[in-house]
């Protein structure tokens, strides 16, 4: 899972609260029954120390370890189950002095040995897209509440491109995407005008393929490189922005050409789209701008691996938001 350092930071932070949380809860249950009901406390302490005493009859070993472990348990049951009837007697359920954890398998650990519980993998794919969140309203943004109805029918341009039904085209190419998505699929360029759902599919995609386990960074351009920049010189930044950037599963750069461009932010953009081609990472570009522009603003060497390492995904139509606040 190729998850950021504060995704993994904040998932474990998660599961210790939830351990302190279960702890501090079955303390207080404790407290609470045994000034009401002192003879809990007692059956409580026996309990243990029958749990010990067969702990060490197996350790002692011995001709007759295993008949006193096996009254031991008998001991120990007989105890549960006097614990049980105090319990039921005062309306209360049969457990409500055991630590509950939220997963039982892992104790909210993460792990169950070695292996990555479940739950620490919907953990961090819940972290991952709160994140996403936090750029964008993600919530809004899905397949099937992308609307082809803001697409007019009539043809535009030389070749009398349909709106509507190229768009149907890279709806249906970018939800195949999403749902074949692995670490060998190629990068994507969507490009066209403002307001033509570029962002709106990048983040459905974003969401389905966080669903699936992968780590996905999403960022707009401007602020990736504010990241970047600010790392460069020691701005008070603890997090790799650089690390991230490289190694995440799927990038995805939302809005390139609204960042303000020097000669730092070309070449941390050039660094960023070649090494990700050489690892064979994918990577999502989201831009206004057209390839002369992009020419002009970036140079040969970023253009001409956005045309021959990306695929190209031509959005047309009219300024949907616009269109929307007409009418309101």
């Amino acid at each position: 899972m190729g998850y950021s350092k504060d995704v993994y930071q904040q998932a474990y932070e998660i599961l210790d609260s939830r351990r302190a949380k279960a702890q501090r809860i079955q303390q207080q249950h404790k407290q609470e029954l045994y000034s009401k009901v002192p003879q809990l406390l007692e059956l409580e302490q026996s309990l243990a120390a029958t749990g010990a005493a067969a702990a060490a009859a197996a350790v002692g070993g011995g001709d007759d370890a295993l008949k006193q472990i096996q009254l031991l348990k008998q001991a120990n049951q007989q105890l549960q189950q006097h614990r049980y009837h105090i319990l039921a007697s005062l309306g209360l359920p049969i457990d409500y002095l055991d630590l509950k954890y939220i997963c039982p398998h892992c104790q909210d650990t993460g792990y169950i040995g070695q292996r990555v519980c479940s739950c620490l993998q919907k953990l961090l794919r819940q972290v991952a897209y709160e994140k996403m969140c936090s750029i964008s309203d993600v919530d809004q943004c899905r397949f099937e509440n992308f609307s082809l109805n803001y697409y007019p029918m009539e043809p535009v341009g030389e070749y009398q491109i349909v709106p509507r039904n190229a768009m149907r085209d890279v709806v249906h190419y970018c939800a195949v995407y999403a749902d074949t998505f692995s670490q060998n699929s190629e990068s994507l360029l969507l490009c066209g005008g403002t307001g033509l759902g570029k962002t709106h599919l990048s983040l459905a995609m974003a969401y389905e393929i966080t669903q699936k386990e992968y780590g996905v960074v999403y960022t707009t351009s401007q602020k990736l490189m504010d990241q970047l920049q600010a790392q460069q010189f020691s701005r008070g930044e603890t997090t790799d922005y650089q690390s991230l950037a490289l190694e995440c599963d799927l990038l995805i750069i939302d809005d390139l050409g609204a960042e303000f461009s020097t000669s730092f932010t070309v070449a941390a953009l050039y660094n960023i789209i070649n090494t990700r081609i050489i690892e064979k990472k994918p990577t999502i570009i989201n831009t206004n701008l057209d390839t002369s522009v992009m020419k002009e603003r970036y140079g040969d060497r970023i253009l001409s691996r956005l045309l021959c390492a990306y695929r190209p995904l031509k959005f047309y139509g009219r300024d949907i938001r616009m269109l929307k606040r007409y009418q309101k």
